[in-house]
């Protein structure tokens, strides 16, 4: 149950094949990079980086003779911009074989973005004169009913409006003076227009309109209102705006369909290039040849170096290490990485454990022990046959992935199928079946029967029945699956530390052999009272022979590793080491006390699901005998209560199970973590 086993690969690539070798190793994604800088993306912003270039540099050689990176970030800073005015979704994977651009491809997105660019202008210049027309008919319409004259109007208006006729030619040369300060519309084609602006602009208005010899349309003394011309005339305009805005909308779907995939591929290009210059910057290089250090799984390391051969005839130097020969990870100065085995079924509970935290490389991955003990915690808690099956029906639907929205929880399928599993053997065993506890007697008796030679009305018993011997008896067993739990975490955590070369933890630690055969030692000793046997002399040597260990942990750690003794400030004096050595006793004691006493929550969980089962049936029994359609109310409340019993309790039921998991179990050897492997590869990233 180890990680999968890793070698470290060092290669020296010519500069000639650097690029297309950053290539294979990126869509290969097996090839974490070794002793890089911390972070490509601080170094850029240490470097100045983050704001977009305003050009685009062909790469050039520096001082050394190293080619210094070509900058990309023009062509992304346009793409980027094509993405968003054309709404184009970002993609999540980069394709396979994606090249990297030249001339032709810088030269095909300028294009572009020139194409999208004139739309956009396009469509923003109508979305404001919209904007400014739409304002305009709003409020010529609510003054053409009041009954004051026009130019009285004026003073009240939001608006300046004008109403009159220009000389033949005028109109484009008062339009190209005015800009966007108003709006002019033709009423006619004898020159009469229609001149809106706001109010604070009407001097410019006035003055523009004089230089250009408007005439004002004259209006009789008594007239009152707003010209009909003046909304007949916007109405017009803003129609012929929609059109155009309609158009334009068209045009972009248009553009859309016809770029999009140019533009995918596009944009795979140059994010390959983007992190092709990135790296290489990162490099160890001279002027011939760049050198990469990473890490990669055992069984990819074949694969990996034919296509690398294959890809530079054999222009490739290579060596490989094992872990245990680099004097930097005997040293523990440079961690392995951690890849985790991949299986279809445990492999759902691994976020489950890398949330935690990740297993130093060379010890137990403990993702198939979380897979079985969640499992088990689980059903012990909510056992129903019904509500199991709906949980596992749950988890089918995840695990088809045929609705797109439950599409991204299709990797925790497998846990609710398992858990839903186990949920239903549960029930069968304690008689539940979507609350009900008479509906699976007579198949119980029968199966009990014939197994045990008596017939039961359940092969568990949770709820108290007057018999409080067997409900005494369920939390005992709850409290032994925690001691099998406990154990099993200081195993592994044995197992780790000797693997580790830390002896001294293995065998004397709290979470050690010492603590361990404490901690054995006296459930043997519980299990012996339970049963009616006596306590004898030997068992204070069973309990004190292990906390002496443990109150001693650290000379004979010393003396088993062969380190040497520590010397001057260092030195702890006896009192010190009494005292420590006592607190290490009194904290080891009470450790396992709690950690054995948290299991008993599994069965008070176990006791709470069956209750809220009982009371469901019970109502549903109530409404059914006192009122009016009562079979109709009994239905409702079944199905209420069930739903509620497994999405509420199901939800508190797999916390109390992470939580029995990561405080009771992890901390028994998690104790430091490791790196996750994280290979090269190439992403996307919105520009």
């Amino acid at each position: 149950m180890s990680p999968v086993p890793m070698r470290k690969l060092e290669l020296h690539v010519l500069r000639r094949d650097i690029d297309p070798v950053i290539a294979a190793i990126g869509e290969a994604g097996c090839f974490q990079l070794a002793a890089r800088l911390a972070d490509l993306d601080a170094r850029d912003e240490a470097a100045g980086g983050g704001a977009p270039a305003s050009g685009q540099s062909s790469p050039g050689v520096s001082s050394s003779g190293v080619p210094s990176p070509r900058d990309y970030s023009l062509s992304l800073e346009r793409l980027g911009f094509i993405r968003d005015a054309l709404d184009l979704p970002l993609p999540t994977l980069i394709p396979p074989g994606a090249k990297m651009p030249g001339e032709e491809e810088d030269k095909l997105v300028a294009e572009l973005a020139a194409s999208v660019a004139e739309l956009q202008s396009a469509a923003r210049l109508n979305a404001e004169r919209r904007t400014r027309v739409r304002e305009a008919l709003d409020e010529a319409r609510a003054l053409s009913g009041i009954a004051m004259p026009f130019r009285e109007l004026d003073h009240l208006s939001f608006l300046a409006v004008r109403i009159g006729s220009l000389p033949e030619g005028e109109l484009q040369s008062l339009e190209a003076s005015l800009g966007d300060r108003a709006i002019l519309l033709p009423v006619d084609g004898e020159g009469t227009i229609v001149a809106a602006a706001a109010k604070k602009g009407r001097y410019a208005l006035d003055t523009e309109l004089a230089r250009a010899k408007f005439r004002p349309k004259e209006l009789p003394p008594d007239f009152t209102g707003v010209p009909p011309e003046v909304p007949a005339a916007l109405e017009r305009e803003l129609s012929e705006l929609d059109g155009e805005a309609a158009s334009l909308a068209e045009r972009k779907r248009a553009l859309a369909s016809t770029y999009g995939q140019t533009w995918a591929s596009l944009s795979a290009s140059y994010a390959v290039a983007r992190s092709v210059e990135e790296l290489k910057a990162s490099l160890d290089a001279s002027e011939l040849v760049y050198r990469l250090e990473g890490w990669v799984p055992r069984d990819s390391v074949g694969k990996l170096l034919a296509d690398l051969e294959r890809l530079c005839e054999g222009r490739v130097a290579v060596r490989t290490y094992r872990p245990e020969e680099l004097p930097a990870v005997r040293s523990g100065t440079e961690s392995v990485p951690v890849l985790l085995k991949r299986r279809t079924f445990v492999s759902s509970f691994e976020s489950l454990v890398v949330s935690y935290g990740a297993p130093l490389y060379g010890t137990v991955d403990p993702t198939p022990l979380v897979a079985f003990f969640f499992v088990l915690l689980f059903s012990i808690m909510f056992g129903d046959v019904g509500q199991g099956l709906v949980i596992l029906i749950t988890g089918l639907v995840l695990r088809g992935g045929r609705f797109g929205k439950l599409a991204k929880w299709r990797k925790f399928g497998p846990i609710f199928i398992a858990v839903g599993i186990g949920s239903m053997v549960m029930g069968f065993l304690d008689g539940s079946i979507f609350a009900d506890e008479q509906l699976l007697v007579p198949l119980s008796r029968k199966l009990s029967g014939a197994i045990l030679g008596r017939p039961l009305d359940r092969f568990i018993t949770i709820m108290p029945d007057g018999e409080m011997g067997k409900l005494f008896a369920f939390f005992g067993f709850t409290v032994g699956v925690g001691a099998l739990i406990n154990s099993v975490g200081l195993v592994v955590n044995i197992w780790n530390k000797l693997k580790l070369r830390k002896y001294g933890e293995a065998l004397f630690a709290k979470t050690g052999l010492a603590g361990a055969l404490f901690f054995w030692w006296a459930l043997g000793m519980g299990i012996r009272v339970l049963l009616g046997g006596p306590l004898g002399w030997f068992d204070a040597l069973g309990l004190g022979a292990p906390l002496l260990a443990v109150f001693c942990e650290e000379p004979l750690g010393r003396l088993v590793e062969g380190r040497a003794r520590a010397s001057g400030a260092e030195r702890e004096g006896l009192l010190a080491f009494l005292i420590k050595g006592l607190v290490e006793l009194i904290e080891s004691i009470s450790y396992y006390f709690s950690n054995t006493l948290s299991f008993l929550r599994v069965g008070a969980f176990a006791l709470s699901h069956a209750v809220l089962s009982f009371i469901v049936f019970t109502m549903g029994d109530l409404m059914r005998e006192r009122l009016p359609a009562g079979t109709l109310w009994m239905l409702l409340v079944f199905v209420v209560g069930n739903a509620i019993i497994i999405v509420l309790e199901g939800m508190i039921v797999a916390i109390q199970v992470v939580r029995l998991q990561y405080y009771e179990f992890f901390s028994k050897f998690f104790t430091e973590t490791g790196e996750l492997f994280a290979p090269f590869r190439f992403e996307y990233r919105k520009e």
